[in-house]
Protein backbone atom coordinates (compact mmCIF):
# COMPACT_ATOMS: atom_id res chain seq x y z
CA UNK A 1 0.00 0.00 0.00
CA UNK A 2 1.07 3.28 -0.93
CA UNK A 3 -0.18 6.02 1.29
CA UNK A 4 0.43 9.64 0.18
CA UNK A 5 1.54 12.33 2.91
CA UNK A 6 -0.94 14.89 2.44
CA UNK A 7 1.04 18.02 1.42
CA UNK A 8 1.73 21.13 4.01
CA UNK A 9 0.05 24.15 3.09
CA UNK A 10 2.79 26.75 1.30
CA UNK A 11 3.47 30.10 3.02
CA UNK A 12 5.29 32.23 0.08
CA UNK A 13 5.75 32.96 -3.80
CA UNK A 14 7.41 31.10 -6.15
CA UNK A 15 9.78 32.24 -7.91
CA UNK A 16 7.87 33.05 -11.36
CA UNK A 17 5.01 34.56 -9.40
CA UNK A 18 8.34 36.81 -7.46
CA UNK A 19 9.45 37.62 -10.81
CA UNK A 20 6.28 38.21 -12.53
CA UNK A 21 5.65 40.48 -9.47
CA UNK A 22 8.64 42.30 -9.90
CA UNK A 23 8.45 42.66 -13.99
CA UNK A 24 5.32 44.84 -13.01
CA UNK A 25 6.45 46.98 -10.40
CA UNK A 26 9.76 47.78 -12.86
CA UNK A 27 7.38 48.69 -15.57
CA UNK A 28 5.26 50.60 -13.55
CA UNK A 29 8.20 52.76 -12.50
CA UNK A 30 9.64 53.14 -15.42
CA UNK A 31 6.42 54.89 -17.25
CA UNK A 32 5.84 56.70 -13.60
CA UNK A 33 9.61 58.21 -13.70
CA UNK A 34 8.94 59.12 -17.09
CA UNK A 35 6.08 60.95 -16.30
CA UNK A 36 7.59 62.57 -13.23
CA UNK A 37 10.81 63.73 -14.93
CA UNK A 38 8.38 65.87 -17.31
CA UNK A 39 6.77 67.37 -14.36
CA UNK A 40 9.59 68.45 -12.33
CA UNK A 41 11.01 69.67 -16.13
CA UNK A 42 7.93 71.86 -16.64
CA UNK A 43 8.07 72.99 -12.95
CA UNK A 44 11.78 74.24 -13.75
CA UNK A 45 10.21 76.15 -16.68
CA UNK A 46 7.69 77.47 -14.17
CA UNK A 47 9.96 79.02 -11.62
CA UNK A 48 12.46 80.34 -14.44
CA UNK A 49 9.40 82.02 -16.00
CA UNK A 50 8.10 83.42 -12.60
CA UNK A 51 11.95 84.72 -11.59
CA UNK A 52 12.13 86.71 -14.67
CA UNK A 53 8.74 88.72 -13.66
CA UNK A 54 9.90 89.08 -10.31
CA UNK A 55 12.94 90.58 -11.48
CA UNK A 56 11.34 92.49 -14.27
CA UNK A 57 8.75 94.20 -11.84
CA UNK A 58 11.96 94.70 -9.47
CA UNK A 59 13.52 96.98 -12.79
CA UNK A 60 10.54 98.78 -13.27
CA UNK A 61 10.94 100.00 -9.49
CA UNK A 62 14.24 100.68 -10.63
CA UNK A 63 13.57 102.84 -13.81
CA UNK A 64 10.80 104.66 -11.87
CA UNK A 65 13.09 105.84 -9.33
CA UNK A 66 16.50 106.22 -11.35
CA UNK A 67 14.91 106.58 -14.64
CA UNK A 68 17.08 103.73 -15.80
CA UNK A 69 17.78 100.11 -15.55
CA UNK A 70 20.08 98.32 -14.38
CA UNK A 71 22.41 95.72 -15.89
CA UNK A 72 23.75 92.50 -13.71
CA UNK A 73 25.36 89.15 -14.57
CA UNK A 74 24.82 85.83 -12.10
CA UNK A 75 27.10 86.08 -9.33
CA UNK A 76 27.22 88.90 -8.98
CA UNK A 77 27.59 91.11 -5.76
CA UNK A 78 25.13 93.04 -4.33
CA UNK A 79 22.86 94.40 -6.89
CA UNK A 80 19.88 94.24 -5.33
CA UNK A 81 18.76 92.08 -8.17
CA UNK A 82 17.70 88.22 -7.25
CA UNK A 83 19.96 86.46 -10.05
CA UNK A 84 18.93 82.91 -8.94
CA UNK A 85 15.33 81.54 -9.96
CA UNK A 86 14.82 79.42 -6.60
CA UNK A 87 15.75 79.33 -2.74
CA UNK A 88 19.59 79.21 -2.77
CA UNK A 89 21.80 79.19 -6.14
CA UNK A 90 23.14 75.32 -5.73
CA UNK A 91 19.69 74.18 -5.87
CA UNK A 92 18.09 76.10 -8.45
CA UNK A 93 17.45 75.65 -12.45
CA UNK A 94 18.02 79.21 -13.74
CA UNK A 95 20.57 81.83 -13.22
CA UNK A 96 19.20 85.27 -13.77
CA UNK A 97 20.64 88.09 -15.64
CA UNK A 98 19.94 91.44 -17.27
CA UNK A 99 21.11 93.45 -20.09
CA UNK A 100 19.91 96.48 -22.71
CA UNK A 101 17.51 94.99 -25.78
CA UNK A 102 19.06 94.83 -28.86
CA UNK A 103 20.37 98.37 -30.63
CA UNK A 104 18.92 100.24 -26.94
CA UNK A 105 20.91 101.21 -23.93
CA UNK A 106 19.25 100.83 -20.23
CA UNK A 107 17.84 104.09 -20.14
CA UNK A 108 15.18 102.99 -22.89
CA UNK A 109 14.57 99.02 -22.75
CA UNK A 110 16.10 95.97 -20.30
CA UNK A 111 15.88 92.51 -21.39
CA UNK A 112 15.65 89.50 -18.43
CA UNK A 113 17.25 86.53 -19.60
CA UNK A 114 17.11 83.53 -17.36
CA UNK A 115 19.75 80.73 -18.39
CA UNK A 116 19.28 77.21 -17.91
CA UNK A 117 22.19 75.39 -15.44
CA UNK A 118 25.64 76.99 -15.53
CA UNK A 119 28.34 77.33 -13.18
CA UNK A 120 26.91 79.49 -10.35
CA UNK A 121 23.72 77.42 -10.30
CA UNK A 122 22.75 73.36 -10.62
CA UNK A 123 25.25 72.48 -13.62
CA UNK A 124 23.09 69.18 -13.61
CA UNK A 125 19.70 70.90 -15.21
CA UNK A 126 19.39 71.04 -18.96
CA UNK A 127 16.25 72.05 -21.18
CA UNK A 128 17.22 70.81 -24.36
CA UNK A 129 13.60 71.90 -25.41
CA UNK A 130 13.49 75.46 -24.34
CA UNK A 131 16.88 76.89 -23.44
CA UNK A 132 17.15 79.92 -22.72
CA UNK A 133 13.45 81.93 -21.42
CA UNK A 134 13.73 85.81 -21.71
CA UNK A 135 11.08 89.04 -21.21
CA UNK A 136 11.93 92.65 -21.51
CA UNK A 137 10.57 95.72 -20.38
CA UNK A 138 9.01 96.12 -23.78
CA UNK A 139 6.36 93.59 -23.17
CA UNK A 140 8.30 90.82 -25.26
CA UNK A 141 8.84 87.67 -23.51
CA UNK A 142 10.07 84.01 -25.40
CA UNK A 143 12.44 80.93 -25.41
CA UNK A 144 14.92 79.76 -27.49
CA UNK A 145 13.02 76.37 -27.81
CA UNK A 146 9.97 78.75 -29.55
CA UNK A 147 6.89 80.58 -28.13
CA UNK A 148 5.24 77.37 -26.80
CA UNK A 149 7.80 76.91 -24.07
CA UNK A 150 6.78 80.13 -22.80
Amino acid sequence: MNKTLPRAPSHGFTLLELTAALAVVGLLAAIGWNSYSQYMLKARRAEGRAALLQVLIQQERQFSYQHRYQAFQPGAGETGFKWYSGETPSTIAYAIAAQACDGEDLSTCVRIIATPGGPAVNTAYRDEQCGILYADSRGRRGAAGGAACW
